[in-house]
């Protein structure tokens, strides 16, 4: 049996789309509930989590497109892509609207209040 850099990658790279999006939202989420209180995903109109910081003063909205949702990176991938990037982004930006493109972009917003 052959063993390499590429093992495993046949399952990634043939899995179900929605699998992949499962599988990102739950790493996303548990990214930021180290960092956050209150995290809450919801999907009706754009795949966004709402979250708090841990005094409740300040909240946030993260929205993220969907292609980036269905990417099928690894979860340490994602992790460290959360972890190194967004929540760095997040903490500058107190009470913002922070966006990821599909291609990883990463804007911040003033959020609208509805």
């Amino acid at each position: 049996m052959m063993t390499g850099p590429f093992e495993g990658m046949e399952n990634a790279v043939n899995a179900d789309p929605g699998e992949n999006e499962s599988r990102n939202i739950q790493t996303i989420r548990e990214c930021l509930e180290r960092h956050f209180v209150s995290v809450t995903f919801n999907q009706q109109v754009r795949p966004t989590f709402a979250f708090k910081h841990a005094d409740g003063k300040v909240s946030w909205l993260l929205v993220i497109n969907r292609e980036f949702l269905s990417d099928n990176m690894s979860p340490e991938e994602l992790r460290r892509f959360v972890e190194e990037r967004v929540i760095k982004k997040i903490h500058a930006n107190p009470g913002k609207r922070i966006q990821i493109s599909k291609y990883r972009d990463i804007t911040v917003e003033e959020k609208q209040l509805s």
